[in-house]
């Protein structure tokens, strides 16, 4: 089979396209027959050797979606044929083995395409709002990046959970688009001072929770956001910087600031089967979605990689890009499949004339 490789850490030339055997099916996993496979913040990171993972040579990607052709003999809850969606290793391939517990049959109604996109910025989104933030109705919630991949679902599940939201992004096509995934007031923080603006909407009092995720001195004034008792989840530091924190600025209101990594968190302590069954219905009546730009060809997968960054809520090195995926539909299509590019997160990388374009507005 066909799979993405990175034989040694490196640059965008370091990611190669070989033929390598299908993995062997393990008792707790399951075969997938890849659709879409993501490529997200971390696989630009591992590729540099600056993020975790498999002894090299090695398969990249940590998500994908697919139909199952095979299952363990410990798993139970998962059958041959089934539509799914799943994270784990290696995922960049024809065929992927997967441990059961975090693979999710999905609705009839989702693309095929988008699937393999979704499970690590919805998840994270997820375990952000609810199982680290506590978010309850009627809080208000700053999105910091709010055009980003995670931020733009960030910003929908808020709404459909009955929160306020303030979203901050560098430009006003992005201030558009959080606009209109539901977010009630939008910073433009290379022309404002966000602290200043959420103290004024909040008369004062700050906000329940700050999602951050680009460090230093973002992460620094968000803390002086919060509300008393309210809690800042960190989840990134895109600008690669160290941030200050003053003590005072956390004790003197009950401030809580917690890390969160979802790919670093001890098995079993995340519920990820009852995060996708909740979120799954709010998907299919359109209340979240995914955000799609457009589509480059599997030969160019380096593009990806080279995601040209346009301010803090462009989050990657330089990838710039939250997901772009590589679509193999039922022929076996090789080179020719295709990479879908999501998350609106500013430039993104050209396309082939001879594809399909679908841009997000």
């Amino acid at each position: 089979m066909k799979a993405v490789r990175l034989n040694e850490f490196g640059g965008v030339d370091k990611l190669l396209i070989e033929d390598v055997p299908e993995p062997t099916l393990r008792p707790h996993h399951v075969m997938i027959k890849v659709d879409s496979a993501g490529v997200n913040y971390a696989d630009i990171l591992r590729r540099g050797g600056n993020y975790p993972g498999p002894g090299l040579p090695s398969s990249m990607g940590l998500e994908a979606a697919g139909t199952v052709t095979a299952v363990g003999s410990e798993v139970s809850r998962i059958s041959v044929g089934q539509k799914v969606m799943a994270m784990g290793p290696g995922s960049q391939a024809e065929y992927v083995g997967i441990n059961g517990n975090l693979v999710f049959p999905y609705p009839d109604s989702l693309d095929p395409v988008e699937a393999g996109g979704m499970p690590i910025v919805f998840l994270t989104s997820y375990h952000i709002l609810k199982s680290r933030g506590h978010t309850l109705p009627g809080d208000t919630v700053l999105v910091q990046a709010g055009a980003s991949g995670v931020g733009t679902v960030l910003i929908q599940l808020a709404k459909a959970w009955g929160a306020k939201v303030i979203a901050t992004a560098s430009t006003q096509d992005k201030l558009d688009l959080c606009k209109s995934l539901g977010a009630d007031i939008t910073i433009n923080y290379t022309a404002t001072d966000f602290e200043e603006v959420v103290k004024e909407e909040s008369k004062g009092e700050g906000v329940q929770l700050v999602a951050e995720c680009v460090g230093g001195e973002v992460l620094e004034k968000s803390v002086r956001c919060l509300a008393a008792y309210g809690t800042l989840v960190s989840y990134g530091n895109a600008s690669q910087t160290s941030a200050n924190l003053v003590s005072s600025d956390i004790t003197s209101n009950n401030r809580t600031v917690i890390g969160f990594s979802m790919g670093r968190s001890p098995v079993g302590t995340l519920d990820h089967q009852g995060a996708m069954a909740e979120m799954f219905p709010m998907i299919s009546e359109g209340k979240a979605k995914l955000i799609i730009d457009q589509i480059l060809p599997l030969a160019e997968v380096g593009k990806a990689h080279q995601h040209p960054v346009g301010g803090f809520d462009d989050p990657a090195p330089r990838a710039g890009v939250c997901g772009v995926q590589y679509h193999s539909p039922e022929k076996d299509e090789g080179l020719d499949g295709v990479f879908k590019c999501y998350a609106a997160l500013g430039h993104l990388s050209a396309v082939l004339a001879t594809q399909e374009v679908r841009l997000c507005q």
